[in-house]
């Protein structure tokens, strides 16, 4: 493959792990308009449940790696799912009707909490991800479960009973009480279906590049938080979009920017940003209206 394939399937990964946990964002304001710091942590607790998932299933089937990832990504999204269930009922639940910062203080609030637990539970070392002899390289398997994960989510929202329910309560949360529905019930499927796919993301993270430690959700996780923003928050489909594109912009400007400017990457990636949302500041995809989901 030459080398700009190379850097594009590189891009493609990246913007495939900053997606998946962008729609977390997205799913999550959409029904409850409030943005969840929370939720990278609920990624780095992903990326353990997976970790220690890989360590347990490989020496038990040596044989079998593809089986065993396929194991070990499912109990990363279930175990991410669940916690980010658990954080709903425990903390948001009774911040509904407060004023909206009260719930931002509050994620940011549980965000440290799970860092610290993290810390003092698993050390703050960094540790080696499990390698997985796949039948694809782990870039490549990361794009393909992005693309499988976009594929079920947009089935999901736009093509099931319970999706038009969960975009009818981002739509108007109290003609759907009205109508004998319960939002409460959505809203719960939006942090299991957010959490579900920043697992998934936790565990692609780990086999492309082969770390995980308590603090590693806070970079993949504010730019996610960009990409929503930038994408039009609540927008899936503009958030899966902005995700893939900075995945490949990082990629490109990692591949040809000059050895002097290296060192500005990020900079300039957040500079890009900015720009757009200047130029358009309800996101590219965003209307200056209500978010749907």
């Amino acid at each position: 493959m030459s080398y700009l394939g190379d850097q594009l399937i590189n891009g493609l990964s990246l913007g495939g792990i900053y997606a998946l946990i962008g729609l977390g964002f997205a799913m999550v304001y959409g029904v409850l308009r409030f943005l969840n710091f929370a939720h990278s942590e609920v990624f780095m607790v992903g990326t353990f449940v997976a970790y220690f998932s890989l360590l347990g299933l490989l020496p038990l089937l040596p044989g079998w790696p593809l089986l065993v990832t396929v194991a070990a990504l499912g109990l990363a999204g279930l175990g991410a799912a669940l916690l980010a269930v658990l954080i709903e009922r425990l903390a948001y639940r009774a911040l509904r009707g407060q004023p909206k910062v009260t719930a931002l203080l509050t994620a940011i609030g549980i965000s440290i909490l799970l860092q610290n637990l993290s810390i003092h539970w698993l050390s703050a070392h960094t540790r080696g991800f499990p390698r997985v002899d796949l039948p694809v390289p782990p870039r490549l398997f990361a794009v393909l479960v992005l693309l499988f994960s976009y594929a079920v989510l947009d089935w999901l929202i736009y093509r099931t009973d319970a999706g038009t329910r969960m975009r009818a309560v981002a739509e108007d949360p109290e003609t759907v009480e009205l109508m004998g529905l319960n939002p409460a019930r959505y809203v719960v499927v939006a942090f299991f279906v957010g959490g579900l796919f920043a697992g998934v993301a936790g565990i692609t993270w780990g086999l492309v590049y082969g770390t995980v430690h308590p603090q590693m959700g806070f970079y993949p996780g504010l730019k996610a938080f960009i990409i929503a923003v930038v994408g039009g928050v609540g927008h899936l489909k503009g958030t899966f979009l902005v995700g893939i594109a900075l995945g490949v912009i990082e990629a490109l400007f990692a591949g040809y920017l000059p050895a002097e400017l290296s060192g500005y990457r990020e900079s300039l990636v957040f500079t890009l940003l900015l720009g757009v949302l200047i130029w358009k500041p309800a996101g590219v995809f965003g209307s200056g209206e209500p978010p749907k989901v």
